[in-house]
């Protein structure tokens, strides 16, 4: 598997209404002035580069471009004032009950332990050498089945964190790149403000590392987990790339004859 061909069938066994992104960070100055990739021109909340780069534009950023202060601390572009890393400034503004559980927030957030010299954040599909994180946002369902994908291989997952707050920059981006592990978010009223996510859609980070066994989790979990009518979509999706359809099985599934008493019927 390659990273085209991860992306051909990510998309193929889902029905993601956006593209999946890759960050990269670039900690060298050399590196970073010789990615061909164009500078953004002005500043943008790092939320809103991957909005962009899931409907197609790609772009590398310094500290300079970050438009959000928070994102840029995530990102170790910006330190962390004292009002935040002690917890008074988020209790200022009724965020959390107490001191000291606002203080517990922001010991609990990883953020990047290296400033980087710039970030290249881009559609996955775009990338020729390997990013450090795939961002995916999407409905609940795709990213359940991204939670199934990586089940497949690693088992129960025992590590998801988020708290409504710094939710792409912290929760999708850092957390995974420290963690080497994934993460899911709900999103945070900031990014939904000024990336303009739609209600329901929600976000899964991945470590690089463990992208293509995700991919194949995804795949592998098909038949078990899919019903017919999404399987039928699967398959043409999949005949319109020109990739095997022969591994999908109709009327299959992980649960058949497991229920009694048929579907609940709602009177209108």
């Amino acid at each position: 598997m390659n990273i085209k061909h991860s992306v051909d069938l990510i998309e193929s066994y889902l029905d993601l209404d956006r593209k999946p992104v890759g960050v990269k960070f670039l900690f060298s100055q050399e590196e970073f002035n010789n990615y061909e990739v164009p500078q953004r021109d002005r500043k943008v909340t790092y939320c809103n580069s991957v909005q962009l780069a899931s409907k197609g534009q790609s772009m590398k950023l310094t500290k300079e471009n970050q438009g959000c202060p928070n994102g840029a601390m995530a990102l170790k572009m910006k330190e962390v004032p004292e009002p935040m890393a002690n917890g008074k400034g988020r209790f200022s503004k009724n965020i959390y009950n107490d001191v000291q559980t606002s203080k517990s927030i922001s010991d609990e957030m990883l953020f990047l332990k290296e400033e980087p010299a710039g970030i290249v954040v881009m559609p996955l599909e775009n990338y020729i050498d390997a990013p450090d994180v795939v961002i995916v946002i999407g409905n609940s369902y795709n990213v359940m089945r991204m939670i199934q994908g990586h089940g497949y291989f690693n088992g129960y997952t025992a590590n998801l964190r988020t708290v409504g707050l710094q939710a792409v920059c912290q929760d999708l981006t850092t957390y995974p790149f420290n963690t080497e592990d994934i993460n899911i978010s709900l999103l945070c009223p900031g990014t939904r403000l000024v990336a303009n996510w739609e209600a329901d859609e929600m976000g899964i980070g991945i470590p690089f590392e463990k992208w293509y066994e995700v991919v194949e989790g995804v795949k592998e979990t098909t038949n078990p987990f899919e019903r017919n009518k999404n399987k039928k979509s699967i398959l043409k999706r999949l005949e319109e790339r020109g990739l095997d359809t022969s591994e999908i099985i109709l009327n299959q599934n992980y649960d058949d004859g497991s229920y009694s008493g048929g579907k609940i019927e709602i009177e209108k």
